[in-house]
C-alpha cells in the first residue's frame, strides 16, 4: 500500500482532487499498487496534477 498525501495550502485549491474517478480530501489517503501506477501515468500527463505534484501539493509516499 501506498499513501497520496495533498495538501491543501491556499483558499484557491480545490477542497478534493479527482484521480481515476476518485475524491481525494486533504491528508492522507491509501492508495493501492495499481492504482499508484495509474496515478503516475496520469500525473505525467496532466499539466495541473503535474504542477501540484513539483510545488509538493500532491506528493507520493510508497
Amino acid at each position: 500500500m501506498s499513501t497520496l498525501i495533498y495538501k491543501q495550502t491556499g483558499k484557491y485549491l480545490p477542497p478534493n482532487i479527482l484521480i481515476l474517478g476518485i475524491a481525494f480530501p486533504p491528508g492522507e489517503n491509501e492508495i493501492s499498487s495499481e492504482q499508484l501506477v495509474e496515478i503516475r501515468q496520469i500525473i505525467k500527463s496532466d499539466r495541473m496534477l503535474k504542477h501540484y505534484f513539483d510545488q509538493k501539493i500532491l506528493s507520493i509516499r510508497e
